[in-house]
């Protein structure tokens, strides 16, 4: 039995948010953009691998996390694992609905 299955968690907004209040989801959105224009090789790598594993399945944004961190050798938080995978889901079509969503504070900023 899987996680999503045991614990029920919420699901994801799809509703916008008002950029500029200063809120953590919009702080993680702009880390998270920031380390992509900083680590642009890094950030086409995991599109590269999300799309050959959106063929498999679904995709976790925290796997590619660490496939940049194991094999790149190039530093990434965990934190920014929700808002790399709604930046990637709006910048790449072909991977909308690659990835099991749920409620994030990052949710309406991208």
């Amino acid at each position: 039995m899987g996680y999503d299955e045991e614990y029920n968690p919420k699901p994801r907004s799809m509703q916008g948010q008002l950029s500029g209040l200063g809120l953590d989801g919009e702080k993680d959105v702009k880390e998270a953009q920031a380390w992509i224009d900083a680590n642009e090789y890094a950030y086409n790598f995991m599109v590269r691998n999300a799309r050959r594993l959106h063929r498999k399945g679904y995709v976790s944004a925290n796997y590619l996390v660490n496939m940049v961190r194991n094999e790149l050798h190039v530093k990434v938080k965990n934190g920014y694992a929700p808002a790399l995978a709604r930046i990637m889901e709006n910048e790449c079509p072909d991977l909308k609905g690659a990835f099991r969503m749920h409620k994030s504070q990052s949710d309406g900023f991208v």
